[in-house]
């Protein structure tokens, strides 16, 4: 073996000194070169020089060689390499039984242990990759990560992260434990620890959050707590699912035109508030929108005996628009509280005019005074509650007048009845 150092050694009392000169030290045929003592490489450019296809030991084991375009350190690392370029290895048996695998990276006790044709991996901590044999463009962190994987495209981390998977190609798992139970399953997504599959064979699949699982291929499950997103695994034509949501659950406000809705196996679907051809059926309200509601004849009808309660500011703070007439048996208006109510005309203390300064006011506004104009009913509409209270005001005013003017005829009346008798008596002289 061959130990070129840059500096002139001597051996000397037991000390190896260098001077300025170059000087290679060769051991005698059939030897090796034992140093028994420490070797300092003093100066700026210095170094110990290994020969492609060597080693350096420490103890009798390797602790560093190459091999052509290939580096590794520790104990068997890439012990059997043919043929294989550019792989980096470091750790006791990493690599041990590549060939012809390039562009492999593997660092940790095990890693990539059994691989001999797969390239281009990358596998970090200890038993990681472990028994690759050929698969490609791996990536592996984490003790354990894809110890069983012999396919490519995955990529794994996290401690256990991928640990069963031998065949599943195009899997992706992030944090421990992540993915554990898929061996043969593809393009697979696990995010977060313990996220995993129910079952070892799915497709498309992805978890999202500590401690998910996923049971359905072309499905997506976020959280724990089974909020489920699907594709076509759960049903033909279904895009997404809710598990929490059916169709019996109870509605909520709705969009413009469309709105979201469910049919009996959860599956969401879009429905357009109107019929689409002049009738109201499972494309409009009274399908599957809500079950309250049905369409018959051309007319849209609700079932509930609780009524139907309509809330929002809409146009104009109006939470209901209807263009065209409204036919109805009942209309009810509430009065906000007793006192809107115009019986408040009969009390003792209410103020009103009288005829000759109502007479004033008509002559001057053109309408009755405390009731609007035709021009603020043209520009706001008509409240028909607050139409009401106000007619109704004007109606018990009008019957006080009424009885005033009966009071003062019935007096007059009376004056009358009193000055015809005295004429009479008056005629008898």
């Amino acid at each position: 073996m061959n130990i070129r150092i840059p500096l002139l050694a001597t051996l000397f009392g037991g000390i190896l000194t260098v001077s300025t000169q170059a000087q290679t030290i060769t051991a005698p045929t059939g030897q090796n070169l034992t140093i028994t003592n420490p070797i300092d490489v003093i100066g700026a450019g210095n170094s110990i020089n290994i020969p492609s296809d060597g080693a350096f030991k420490i103890g009798g084991v390797n602790a560093l060689r190459t091999k052509g375009s290939n580096f590794f350190v520790g104990d068997f690392a890439g012990n059997a390499v043919t043929t294989g370029i550019y792989n980096s290895f470091q750790g006791l048996q990493a690599g041990l039984n590549t060939t012809t695998g390039d562009y492999n990276t593997f660092y940790g006790l095990f890693s990539g242990l059994n691989n001999i044709a797969g390239s281009q991996n990358v596998f970090f901590g200890t038993n990681t990759g472990q028994n690759n044999i050929s698969g490609n463009q791996n990536v592996f962190f984490g003790y354990n990560s894809g110890k069983f994987t012999n396919s490519g495209n995955n990529s794994y981390f996290g401690a256990n992260s991928g640990y069963f998977n031998t065949s599943g190609t195009n899997n992706a798992a992030f944090g421990s434990a992540a993915g554990v139970v898929n061996t043969t399953g593809s393009n697979n997504t696990y995010i977060g620890a313990n996220s995993d599959a129910s079952v070892n064979n799915l497709s498309n699949a992805t978890a999202i959050g500590a401690n998910t699982i996923v049971s359905a291929s072309n499905t997506v499950v976020l959280g724990n707590a089974a909020t489920t997103i699907t594709g076509a695994g759960l049903g033909a034509g279904s895009g997404l699912r809710f598990a929490n949501i059916t169709s019996s659950t109870a509605a909520g406000t709705g969009g413009a035109n469309k709105v979201l809705s469910v049919d009996v196996n959860g599956n969401v679907i879009l429905v357009g508030l109107t019929a689409t051809s002049g009738t109201v059926g499972t494309t409009g309200v009274g399908g599957p929108v809500a079950e309250n509601w049905k369409g018959a004849d051309g007319y849209l009808y609700n079932n509930s005996t609780n009524g139907v309660v309509i809330k929002g500011t809409g146009l104009d703070g109006n939470s209901l628009i209807v263009k065209g007439g409204v036919l109805s048996k009942e209309v009810n208006v509430k009065i906000e509280g007793s006192e809107a109510w115009p019986d408040y005309v009969f009390k003792p203390n209410y103020k009103r005019m009288t005829l000759g300064e109502v007479e004033k006011f008509i002559s001057i506004n053109g309408h009755l005074p405390n009731v609007p104009s035709a021009t603020e009913m043209a520009a706001t509409g008509n409240n028909l509650g607050k139409t009401d209270v106000k007619l109704l005001e004007k109606v018990e005013e009008l019957t006080l007048y009424l009885l005033d003017m009966k009071k003062a005829n019935d007096a007059q009346a009376a004056e009358l009845k009193a000055l015809k008798q005295q004429v009479s008596k008056l005629r008898k002289k």
